[in-house]
């Protein structure tokens, strides 16, 4: 390949990063005055220097209650959990229209979405539903 075609190439995928960057704007999992659990959840996340995973869920989605049952109800996913990080659920099943807000603002579009944050609240990564073992490995790839 000649180096024209891989600076185009380069220049192709920089491009296309920052374009799913603007609609795929990173978060940050910081107080919020207008919800004090999750106030609480990010003060608990700072004073622990733990980093935090927040699950954005509801009750009717079936993927949901899937990964609620058969992931999140296993012993090694939840001291994986428990252990390294701050775990928060934000429950979309009737929601309010701040949570309903907090979805938007997250970029959350499905359901079940799980947003992994390092300890000083920035997002590293996303994801939806996994295996058991994969989201143990997800996790421990943001420890």
């Amino acid at each position: 390949m000649d180096r024209g075609k891989i600076l185009t190439f380069a220049l192709a995928i920089l491009l296309a990063m920052g374009v799913y960057r603007i609609f795929n704007p990173l978060t940050k999992f910081a107080p919020d005055p207008a919800d004090a659990a999750w106030s609480q959840a990010v003060q608990q996340s700072r004073d622990s220097g733990k980093p935090a995973v927040v699950l954005f869920s509801a009750n009717w989605c079936p993927t949901c209650q899937s990964l609620s049952q058969s992931v999140l109800s296993r012993d090694d996913v939840m001291e994986e959990l428990d252990d390294h990080y701050v775990f928060y659920v934000v429950d979309l099943t009737d929601p309010s229209p701040a949570v309903a807000a907090r979805a938007r603002k997250f970029g959350v579009r499905y359901i079940p979405q799980l947003i992994r944050y390092d300890k000083d609240g920035n997002e590293t990564a996303r994801a939806n539903f996994m295996d058991a073992d994969q989201l143990i490995a997800w996790l421990k790839a943001g420890e």
